[in-house]
Formats: C-alpha cells, sequence, structure tokens
C-alpha cells in the first residue's frame, strides 16, 4: 500500500502541475497578446448581440464548472473500485480533462476581448482569469482521492 501511495502521490504531483501549468500559462499568453495590442480590443458596445454572447459565455463557463463538480464526484467514488495499477493514470487524466474544460473560459475571454473589449473589458479579463481558479477551486487535491481510498 505505501508503494502505492507513492505512485499516486507522484501522479498527483505531475498531474497537477501540468494542469496548473496550463492554466496558468494560457491565461498569462493571453493577458499577454491582449496588452501588447497583437490582439486588438473590439469596439463594440455590450448590448443586444452582444450581450447575449456574453451571457452564453458566462454560461457555458458555468456549465464546464458544473461539469467538473459532477464528474470529479463520480470519479472519485469510483476510485477505490479500480485497480492499483490504473488509479495514477487516473489522476492524471482526469486533472488534466478538468484543465482542459477550464480553458474554455480563457477563450471565451479571448473572443469577448475581440468583441467588446474596450466597453466590457471587465468582463473580458473576468473570464481570463476564472481559469486558474476554477482550476484551483475544482480540481482534486491529493487528499481528496486518498479519502476516496479510505471510504
Amino acid at each position: 500500500m505505501k508503494e502505492d501511495a507513492q505512485g499516486l502521490r507522484r501522479a498527483h504531483r505531475l498531474a497537477y502541475a501540468l494542469g496548473l501549468l496550463l492554466c496558468l500559462g494560457t491565461p498569462a499568453l493571453i493577458a499577454g497578446l491582449i496588452l501588447s495590442g497583437v490582439v486588438p480590443p473590439g469596439l463594440e458596445r455590450p448590448e443586444g448581440i452582444y450581450q447575449q454572447v456574453g451571457y452564453l459565455f458566462t454560461g457555458l463557463v458555468f456549465l464546464s464548472g458544473a461539469w467538473v463538480w459532477w464528474r470529479r464526484g463520480r470519479v472519485l467514488r469510483e476510485f477505490k473500485a479500480q485497480p492499483e495499477a490504473q488509479r495514477p493514470a487516473t489522476i492524471l487524466r482526469e486533472s488534466l480533462m478538468y484543465a482542459a474544460a477550464f480553458e474554455l473560459s480563457s477563450l471565451c475571454g479571448l473572443v469577448y476581448w475581440t468583441l467588446v473589449g474596450t466597453q466590457a473589458a471587465r468582463h473580458a479579463w473576468g473570464f481570463i482569469l476564472l481559469t486558474p481558479v476554477l482550476f484551483l477551486a475544482l480540481v482534486p487535491r491529493l487528499g481528496h482521492w486518498m479519502e476516496s481510498l479510505d471510504s
């Protein structure tokens, strides 16, 4: 069991580091593109169709968070039943899948910036900055994985 715990610890450390790198790197890249002027701000007013696009993006980001919350619960409940050899791969797969789902928020922020950047910059930046926040809040820590083995 001790060897298994070490394997899980290594897998989690790798998965969490890669996911965090992705969820910090993409917003940093997008911020660099925006702040350097490579991606110019949109000039549209956030009303009408552009407001509806903002609502759609908000819904998609919420949906990605809800999906991760649901899947996380299901995977953690079933984690104990998995063969020991598959557990490290599950941790890696799930953590990276969650990080990829949260990337949607950064991409929505970039698109929203290109549409209404000068008029609703705080909303575009909100989408961009939600990516690491969602990752830190919803991706299971090592303790969650270990608790699921004890229950």
